[in-house]
């Protein structure tokens, strides 16, 4: 296959080509238009696409301009277009444009969710490279949703691909605990998982082998930080990654002469000059940080506060941490060697708030999540609650240490205060675990949950013709299960089956075990016809055979289901638009599909008339003609049984 190199040179020639000819051409003759064919067109996106991620890492500026280039293409394909932005967005991360960066974010997070038919290893990079624009541009929570999402597809798909974006996702992860959480203990651990991921495809990757390192140091472990430095710098220059090759260089030159040996000094200003030109301000504010240390270990103390000045500056551009609390350090040093005290303990208490404030925030946007998939009044409430509580408590403790700690020497101060916050976000987490949305058994949400999640249901708009839909599932002839294998192998069955529905429904889809044998799935704007198709291939998927010391037994499951809102249009005050509604004719649809078992009924209300009552439409609904539609997988005699409802509902009177 011809190099990127290659191809740009081949479109080079063949624009000048182009060019040419229509330059030659007589003044009175107007210039014919030359078609490039669709094949070539494609090729030179590729071709620009490819060359846009060559440079977002080195030269961000570059890749943000060929980005806006090829996103100006009108014929520009959804693939093609999410893999610009992706370009686009970690160059915007890079530069420190990080509102532009969370808006691009949001557009890849828009395109994705509008076409749930892209393949999932293209979803799978997509996410990867969604999940870093989100991280660098400081949107935590939402980045480690997104990589917990990059990994559950990494795992379903397996295979070399699939691992190397498992690793790179692992190695985010690492950085969210050792830069965000002060938790380098636990971001070792990921680390070291994506190592073993990435060597076990071959690869060598320095950037994770430089974020391994730097959290070697703050664990305060020498000797296996230099090793990793070294295999860094060997993958830097083996893969010509000149940004990192100078992160790593820069920190083994610390690590290597700690008491400011002669010429370390110099090195370090002659790799802070190459990372200005490059640019990569991360860098360099932690190259300045090391040039500060040693200038005030020369005794040079002046210079060393212009530079930790100068390093803190170049960390604020953008998202940089880890660069940020490295500049605050060493301002607080430099003062400290000045004599300065006062300006000391204020970087201090800076960089204690900065701590304070990024894990604060990652807690409300957690509660906030949490709020927004309970929605009923009780739980608001407590959310609520809660949430003040927290702030409180936040701020109470958060006090309590600055006036405990301000008699003790500054780097006890910085330690304590973050073990303590760090201890009470985790007792915080262990708190909000407990009160977990799902089912102990199966892992499918619980009935609480599945409540709010539809009550929020309610608040999104359908297309025309479509509707929310409630699939109630029901397995057949359970008790007998129970009766006949024992307990252990009706939850055995009850496991296998929500795999099989979870497998067998979309990712956005609310599937919930709403009861013993029952479940319950909802799906947003589908039409009837839809409808029919999921209900067929629920069922079927449904069905599989238990191996039991008794004697193997087919298990089968029946299904009824109806829309959300019931009818197309509904006197005003019916109680149609409710979901509750929806389930109760489901409930009745799936006691007409358990007649025949391994099968399904669905009931899709048109209109209304006004002298129709919602209960007698529900108590029998087949009776309802013309104002209820009945699906079913079973033939049914539509006469017979109107006429039976209608015997029925006649005997209740």
């Amino acid at each position: 296959m011809p190099s990127a190199s290659y191809r740009s040179r081949h479109f080079s020639r063949l624009s000048a080509v182009l060019l040419a000819i229509a330059v030659a051409a007589p003044a009175a003759t107007p210039t014919p238009t030359v078609a490039v064919p669709a094949a070539t067109a494609k090729a030179m996106l590729d071709a620009q696409i490819e060359r846009c991620l060559a440079l977002r890492r080195n030269h961000p500026r570059e890749a943000l301009d060929l980005a806006e280039a090829v996103l100006a293409d009108p014929g520009l394909d959804t693939e093609r277009r999410i893999k610009a932005m992706s370009c686009q967005g970690v160059a915007a991360n890079l530069v420190g444009e990080d509102a532009r960066a969370v808006a691009i974010a949001d557009h890849i997070a828009l395109e994705l969710e509008r076409h749930p038919q892209l393949p999932d290893a293209y979803r799978m990079r997509a996410l990867s490279n969604l999940g870093a624009i989100l991280h660098g541009a400081g949107q935590i929570y939402r980045a480690e949703k997104v990589y917990a999402e990059t990994l559950d597809i990494g795992a379903r798909l397996g295979g070399k691909d699939a691992l190397r974006i498992q690793a790179s996702t692992l190695n985010n992860i690492g950085m969210v605990h050792a830069d965000y959480l002060d938790s380098p203990q636990a971001a070792d651990g990921y680390f070291q998982q994506a190592l073993a991921l990435s060597r076990s495809v071959g690869d060598s990757d320095p950037q994770l082998l430089y974020n391994y390192a730097v959290n070697r140091v703050r664990l305060g472990e020498r000797e296996p930080a230099l090793e990793a430095l070294e295999q860094a710098a060997t993958a830097a220059r083996q893969a010509g990654n000149q940004l990192v090759g100078l992160r790593v260089r820069s920190a083994q030159v610390m690590l290597e002469h700690p008491g400011a040996a002669p010429g370390t000094l110099a090195e370090l200003q002659d790799i802070r000059a190459r990372q200005a030109g490059l640019p990569d301000p991360g860098g360099e504010a932690a190259t300045l940080a090391r040039i500060s240390t040693l200038q005030r270990q020369a005794g040079q103390r002046a210079q060393a506060l212009d530079s930790a000045q100068d390093a803190l500056a170049l960390a604020s551009q953008g998202h940089n941490p880890l660069e940020t609390y490295q500049s605050l350090q060493a301002l607080i040093e430099a003062h400290a060697a000045l004599g300065d005290t006062r300006r000391a303990l204020a970087y201090a208490e800076r960089a204690h708030a900065r701590k304070l404030d990024a894990l604060r925030q990652q807690r409300l946007d957690l509660l906030a999540d949490l709020q927004a998939r309970n929605q009923d009044a009780v739980s608001q409430r407590e959310l609520q609650r809660m949430r003040y509580e927290d702030r409180i408590r936040s701020l109470n403790a958060e006090k309590s240490r600055m006036l405990r700690t301000l008699w003790l020497a500054l780097s006890l101060l910085l330690v304590s205060a973050a073990v303590a916050f760090g201890l009470m976000h985790r007792r915080r987490h262990r708190q909000l675990r407990v009160v977990s949305a799902h089912d102990a058994l199966t892992g499918l949400s619980n009935r609480s949950a599945a409540t709010a999640a539809l009550n929020l249901l309610l608040t999104q708009r359908c297309q025309d013709h479509a509707r929310h839909v409630l699939f109630l599932i029901d397995i057949d002839h359970f008790k007998q299960i129970n009766d006949t294998h024992g307990h252990h192998a009706g939850d055995a069955v009850l496991v296998e089956v929500s795999q099989r529905l979870k497998a067998a429904c979309r990712p956005d889809d609310l599937v919930a075990r709403w009861g013993g044998e029952e479940f319950l799935v909802a799906c947003a704007d589908i039409d009837p016809a839809q409808a029919q198709a999921i209900a067929a291939r629920l069922c079927t998927a449904m069905g599989h055979t238990l191996h039991a010391a008794e004697g193997d037994r087919a298990v089968t499951a029946s299904l009824g289901f109806a829309p959300i809102p019931f009818f197309d249009i509904a006197p005003e005050g019916h109680p149609a638009p409710r979901w509750d509604y929806a389930l109760r004719m489901a409930d009745r649809a799936l006691y007409a599909a358990k007649k025949h078992r391994n099968g399904w009924v669905g009931y899709w209300g048109a209109q209304l008339p006004d002298d129709a009552t919602a209960e007698a439409v529900l108590e029998q609904p087949e009776a309802a003609e013309g104002i209820v539609t009945v699906f079913a997988s079973h033939s049914r005699e539509p006469s017979r049984l109107r006429e039976q409802s209608l015997r029925e509902a006649s005997a209740q009177l």
